[in-house]
């Protein structure tokens, strides 16, 4: 099993092409970006930004060894975004969504609106091995490390999959959809909770 460690700021610029790279082929992220947008420096450039409020808030950023894999987890009671997050990534937010980004915060709105509100839990805000390193347990080991202080601590967990073919990856983590959200034209999120185990 790959080591999982806390990101540092160092790790940020990484962090921001690595979860470019693993969601450059994610339905919703393309439905919620401007088509008009370079992708991977734009995407990278809000990777980066929303993972530095993330280290400097309540989150917890885990990486690999190498960085080439990182989740973002959100800590109990503080999954909400603040408005300090939503300050520093406006500018990324602008860039990357552009004519897009109202659409964008609609499906956030709508998201937050159907996040567990109790009990207490952390939340998988964003989970992503770059393509390149898939396939060798890198983003097994970024679930395990929070959800074996889950069952520890007898508290679930949270996220929403924006990829259908992730979801049995999350399932065999012990994560259950809950719900499918439509979004747009067609797309879905599927809404995914989990339970401590014994």
């Amino acid at each position: 099993m790959p080591d999982v460690r806390p990101a540092t700021e160092a790790d940020l610029p990484a962090i921001g092409r690595t979860l470019a790279a693993a969601f450059e082929d994610d339905p919703i992220w393309l439905y919620l970006a401007s088509p008009k947008a370079d992708w991977a420096p734009r995407a990278a450039a809000w990777f980066e930004a929303d993972a530095r409020a993330q280290l400097r808030g309540h989150g917890e950023v885990l990486v690999d060894d190498e960085v080439r894999g990182v989740a973002i987890w959100a800590t109990p009671n503080h999954w909400r975004g603040t408005v300090g997050e939503a300050v520093a990534i406006a500018i990324p937010s602008a860039r990357l969504f552009r004519a897009g980004l109202p659409r964008s915060m609609r499906t956030l709105m709508r998201m937050e609106g159907k996040h567990p509100k109790d009990p207490e839990h952390w939340y998988l805000a964003i989970l992503g091995t770059d393509p390149a390193h898939q396939g060798h347990g890198i983003g097994s080991a970024l679930i395990r490390e929070i959800t074996d202080r889950c069952d520890a601590q007898g508290l679930g967990a949270y996220l929403e999959s924006s990829k259908e073919t992730n979801v049995p990856f999350y399932a065999r983590h012990g994560f259950e959809v809950r719900e499918e959200m439509e979004v747009g034209d067609g797309h879905k999120i599927w809404l995914m909770w989990r339970d401590p185990r014994g």
